[in-house]
C-alpha cells in the first residue's frame, strides 16, 4: 500500500557524491558553489507539496517515477493558477525512436496511482513527453486523461519545440517553443516576445515579461500558446528563485524555507516561468512555475 506524510514535508535528501545536476531540459550543468552535503532539489519539491497542499498521493507518485526510471532522471514542476496548483512531471530520451523512456513505460509505473487508457505509438519520434497531478486526479478521478507530447522543429536557425496535448479525442496542438541564450541574443529575445497575437504594441512595457532581475540566467524560453503567450527564465540562482517566489505570490511557508536554507540551496540553477495575457487592466499572470530535478 501507498503512504505519505500528510500536511508536512518529507525528510530532507542531501547531495551525495554520485548526484546529477541538470536543468528543465535534463541539460547537465556544474554547480556555482560546492554541493556535497547540501539539500537536493527533490527537498524544495517536498517542502512545496507540503506548502500548497499536495495531498500526500502526489509524493507517492514522486517515489513511483524514481522507482521505475531511477534518481535524477525526472523534471517536476510546480504549477500556480489563480485557483488552484498542479504538479508537471517530465521525461526526456533524446534518443528518440531509441528510447528507452517512453510514454507506456511511465504510465505503467503511475498505475497504482491513477489510470490512464492512453498508448501513444511508440513508432513517433518524440523525444520528450509531460503530465500534470493535482489533487482531484488522485483523489476523486484517479485517472489521468491527457499527456503533452513534444517533437523537434528541424531546420530552424532558432532551437524550437512543438508540443501536443494528447488524449483519447487524438492530438492538439497546444504551443511552441523557442530557445534563446540570454547573454548573445536579447534583442531577438525581445522582438520575439513583442512578435505576439495577445499584447498591443507599441509602447507595452517589455520590463514586466522580460524581469530585469532574471535575465541574466542561461536561456530565456519564448512560448506560443493557444490562449496566452509565456516566456522561461533558465538557470537563475536561488536569489532570483526568492526573487521570484515572492512576486508571483507562493505560499510565505516556503519563501520562508527557501530563505533559511538559501546557503544549502545556492549550488543549484533554477529554472521559472510565466504565463501572461494582456488585459484592460495591464498584464495578468495566469500561471507561474518553478522546476526542479526528481
Amino acid at each position: 500500500m501507498l503512504t505519505g506524510l500528510a500536511h508536512r514535508p518529507r525528510e530532507l535528501e542531501r547531495v551525495s557524491a554520485t548526484d546529477r545536476f541538470a536543468d528543465y531540459c535534463l541539460w547537465d550543468y556544474e554547480p556555482p558553489t560546492k554541493p556535497l552535503g547540501k539539500l537536493r532539489s527533490a527537498s524544495l519539491l517536498w517542502q512545496s507539496l507540503a506548502a500548497t497542499g499536495a495531498n500526500p498521493r502526489i509524493a507517492d507518485a514522486c517515489d513511483l517515477l524514481r522507482r521505475e526510471l531511477g534518481p535524477f532522471r525526472t523534471v517536476w514542476g510546480v504549477k500556480q493558477f489563480a485557483d488552484r496548483y498542479a504538479y508537471e512531471f517530465y521525461f526526456y530520451d533524446y534518443e528518440r525512436l531509441s528510447r528507452t523512456v517512453s510514454v507506456g513505460r511511465v504510465l505503467k509505473a503511475l498505475r497504482p496511482l491513477v489510470d490512464c487508457p492512453l498508448r501513444y505509438p511508440d513508432e513517433r519520434p518524440y523525444f520528450m513527453f509531460s503530465l500534470d497531478l493535482d489533487n482531484r486526479t488522485v483523489e476523486q478521478a484517479q485517472r489521468l486523461e491527457e499527456v503533452s507530447i513534444y517533437i523537434g522543429n528541424p531546420g530552424s536557425s532558432v532551437s524550437s519545440g512543438i508540443c501536443y496535448n494528447y488524449s483519447e479525442r487524438g492530438l492538439r496542438l497546444d504551443n511552441f517553443y523557442f530557445f534563446f541564450d540570454a547573454a548573445r541574443e536579447m534583442e531577438h529575445i525581445r522582438a520575439k516576445i513583442a512578435c505576439s497575437a495577445h499584447l498591443d504594441l507599441p509602447g507595452f512595457p517589455m520590463d514586466q515579461i522580460l524581469w530585469p532581475e532574471l535575465r541574466n540566467c542561461g536561456v530565456v524560453v519564448v512560448a506560443n500558446k493557444k490562449h496566452n503567450d509565456g516566456v522561461y527564465f533558465s538557470r537563475i540562482n536561488v536569489d532570483q528563485l526568492i526573487l521570484f517566489l515572492k512576486r508571483t505570490g507562493y505560499p510565505g511557508s516556503l519563501i520562508d524555507f527557501v530563505e533559511t536554507n538559501r546557503g544549502d540551496l545556492d549550488h543549484l540553477l533554477y529554472d521559472v516561468g510565466i504565463d501572461y495575457v494582456k488585459t484592460a487592466n495591464g498584464l495578468e499572470i495566469v500561471k507561474s512555475a518553478f522546476y526542479g530535478l526528481l
